[in-house]
C-alpha cells in the first residue's frame, strides 16, 4: 500500500512517501520547497509512481504555525477527496514523541509557540500521548515532570525548560528530519482513524483550548 504522509506543525512542511513500512521518499532529503504540491510530485516522479497509486494519506494536524497546519491539512483533504480515499489524522506530538522516544528510550516533552506566550504542551511515554496541554509552560511543567527524573524535550523552548529544571537529566534534541520515517513506519497504527468525506480532517488551533478554559 502507498502511503502519502504530511507533517506540516514544524518549522517546514514534511512529506513522506511509502510503501508499507519502508520509507520511499523524504523531503527532507531534498531542497526545501514551501510548495506542499511541488513536493508531492517530485516524491511521485523520484518514486515512479502516480498520483491514484496512493491509498492512504497520513496527515499531521498540529497544534502548530495556524497557516501552515490549515495549508497541509486543506491539502490532504482536498486530495483524499479527489482519490476517493480516507484521510487518516495524526498530532504532531504523537509523531515527535515517538520518534524521540524510540532515540533516547526517555518521556518526551514537547512545545510549539502560540499567541501571548502560550505555548502547545505535549508529553509522550511508552507509545502513549497524554493530552495535549496549553497555557504558560512555567505554570504547566512543574506540576507535569514533578515525578520525572530524565526525560527529552523538543521545540523552541528547550532551552527555557533545561534552565528550569536544573537537577533533572534533560535530552535537547530538535533534529526532526526523522519524522517522516516515523510517519511511514507506524502509518497502519493510525489507520482505524481514517475519515472519509464528507467527514474530513480538523487542524487543532488556538481555539479548541480556548474554549475549553
Amino acid at each position: 500500500m502507498l502511503t502519502l504522509g504530511i507533517s506540516t506543525a514544524s518549522n517546514y512542511f514534511i512529506l513522506a512517501l511509502g510503501e508499507g513500512d519502508r520509507l520511499l521518499f523524504n523531503s527532507g532529503d531534498y531542497e526545501s520547497d514551501k510548495d506542499i504540491g511541488a513536493m508531492m510530485m517530485l516524491a511521485l516522479e523520484k518514486t515512479q509512481h502516480s498520483a491514484q497509486d496512493i491509498r492512504r494519506i497520513m496527515v499531521d494536524i498540529g497544534p502548530g504555525g495556524t497557516s501552515r497546519v490549515r495549508t497541509g491539512v486543506a491539502f490532504a483533504n482536498g486530495l483524499a477527496f479527489s482519490l476517493d480515499i480516507g484521510v487518516c489524522p495524526v498530532s504532531f506530538f504523537e509523531l515527535t514523541g515517538q520518534l524521540l522516544w524510540e532515540r533516547h528510550r526517555l518521556p518526551v516533552v514537547s512545545t510549539i509557540n502560540s499567541l501571548k506566550g502560550n505555548a502547545y504542551i505535549g508529553f509522550f511515554d511508552q507509545g502513549v500521548l497524554h493530552p495535549t496541554r496549553f497555557g504558560f509552560i512555567d505554570q504547566i511543567l512543574p506540576d507535569m515532570l514533578a515525578s520525572l527524573d530524565a526525560f527529552a524535550v523538543a521545540g523552541p523552548h528547550s532551552e527555557a525548560i533545561q534552565a528550569m529544571f536544573p537537577d533533572k537529566k534533560i535530552v535537547g534534541d530538535n533534529d526532526l528530519a526523522g519524522i517522516a520515517q516515523v510517519i511511514i513506519e507506524h502509518s497502519a497504527e493510525f489507520a482505524h482513524r481514517e475519515l472519509k468525506f464528507p467527514q474530513v480532517a480538523l487542524p487543532i488551533t488556538e481555539k479548541h483550548f480556548l474554549e475549553t478554559i
